[in-house]
């Protein structure tokens, strides 16, 4: 009997044995996962009277992954969206609604994007000339930010795309790849002369299915992860937990998984782990592989969820949150009104923020102990939504090295570590296709599918 092991129990593991279970004796997959949270960043919390989700909030359905999972698990009726998407970016000490006549922050209507009161009339200027430049040189791979500042100005850059691109990625566009973070650019690139142009055409040949951008579960993410559980337990998956992987040896027809219970002998392996520990567990098998991994850096957020009395603020939040471009210095990156955003959180007389802080190159909230860190925070606040009292309780929630940076070339050093990964040995997670639960799902997918193909075909 074929055996594998999929080490790593969040959403990537577990899409990774939820589809290898459908196509092989389900009692031969095992997952094992170093600490007794099976769903990775998906987390909840009781928050006063109501769960509050701590790691990401919804998906996103241009990937229908998720989507077709939830169908799968018979949860599309517990599919909700949320109540408002109307956001607002902080700069010179005022909220400024995102501009409208752009995608992905980028202008692309430009009747829309003047008169706009993020970025100042000299900077729309700016962003104007973008439709009279040459054809965008495309060589190799840049960064976000370099590519936007020359064809909209360092202005539109560090107010918008930035915050809305970077914040995705909690990093900045002038680290990030463009073709692996914001490939919608270079798409427009190659089929008009202005960029400008080539994105809005895009937005005129997309036709919506009607449904919203982002979901939910009524009973939040760990609806998800819970309903994964139950399928695999029912089809005889073993489930592991609170037992922590240190390495994978090469054997005699296969692999040897060492873990602190003990030794799992085999014939395939899933590593579905941050990088730099895929590298530790690989280092025995591709010293090579290992050493690419290792080449990856992780952002490190922190959530922060504050209880505010409703008349806390001067004037009551309106629409779903704020983004907060690194210009500002804040430590917070991103502040979302949850309870408006999320009505089923909301208790009466009660407003939830999630505040997110730590973004790649600015670590300084880790300085601070949650203490601290919330009486920091809650001064940002009153400056920023004009809070007049302290938070009515506070819980802090820290992610050390969660986030992948996508770096240029991203794409060519995931493709060299596949190059030098073992037979029978495949890998799945955000920093192979992308961030977002959708991404990891669909990197799940595509590892047991190269991995049961291995099996009947080896490389």
């Amino acid at each position: 009997m074929t055996k594998v092991v999929v080490i790593g129990g969040g959403i990537s593991g577990l899409a990774s044995a939820y589809f290898l279970s459908g196509k092989m004796d389900p009692s031969s997959v095992t997952v094992v996962e170093s600490s007794d949270h099976f769903g990775g960043t998906i987390l909840d919390t009781k928050f006063g009277t109501r769960r509050v989700e701590t790691g990401p909030d919804s998906f996103i359905t241009r990937n229908p992954s998720a989507l077709e999972l939830v169908s799968d698990l018979n949860l599309s009726d517990h599919l909700i969206s949320p109540a408002t998407s109307t956001a607002y970016i902080y700069s010179r000490s005022k909220l400024h609604p995102i501009p409208a006549g752009t995608v992905f922050g980028a202008p692309s209507n430009f009747k829309k994007f003047f008169g706009n009161s993020l970025v100042s009339k000299a900077g729309q200027m700016r962003a104007a000339l973008e439709p009279l430049m040459s054809h965008a040189k495309i060589e190799g791979d840049a960064t976000v930010g370099s590519f936007s500042v020359k064809r909209w100005g360092r202005e539109v850059t560090d107010n918008l795309i930035d915050p809305l691109v970077g914040g995705i990625h909690a990093g900045t566009v002038y680290q990030l790849s463009l073709a692996e973070c914001a490939p919608q650019y270079l798409k427009a690139a190659r089929v008009s002369r202005s960029v400008s142009e080539g994105l809005k055409s895009q937005m005129a040949n997309y036709t919506p299915s009607g449904q919203p951008a982002f979901y939910s579960l009524e009973g939040g993410l760990s609806e998800l992860v819970d309903a994964l559980l139950d399928v695999l337990r029912n089809r005889g998956v073993v489930l592991a937990g609170n037992t922590k992987s240190t390495e994978i040896l090469s054997v005699a027809g296969g692999y040897k998984i060492i873990t602190q219970d003990g030794a799992l002998d085999a014939d395939g392996v899933i590593c579905a782990t941050p990088s730099y520990i895929t590298a530790s567990l690989l280092r025995p098998v591709s010293a090579k592989a290992a050493q690419l991994l290792e080449t990856i850096d992780y952002a490190s957020p922190i959530m922060t969820l504050l209880a505010y009395q409703d008349d806390a603020f001067r004037t009551p939040p309106s629409g779903s949150g704020v983004l907060i471009p690194r210009t500002n210095r804040t430590l917070s990156t991103a502040i979302t009104f949850a309870s408006n955003k999320w009505p089923n959180w909301k208790k009466e007389g009660e407003t939830i923020l999630r505040v997110s802080a730590g973004r790649f190159g600015d670590t300084r909230a880790w300085d601070f102990n949650d203490d601290a860190l919330v009486a920091n925070l809650e001064t940002e606040m009153a400056a920023i939504l004009g809070t007049r009292t302290g938070s009515l309780r506070s819980e802090v929630f820290r992610w050390r090295k969660r986030i992948p940076q996508f770096k240029p070339f991203h794409g060519q050093l995931i493709q060299r570590i596949r190059d030098n990964v073992p037979s029978s040995v495949e890998l799945a997670g955000a920093p192979f296709i992308g961030v977002g639960i959708p991404a990891c799902i669909s990197s799940g997918s595509l590892a047991a599918d190269r991995l049961i193909k291995n099996f009947s075909s080896p490389r």
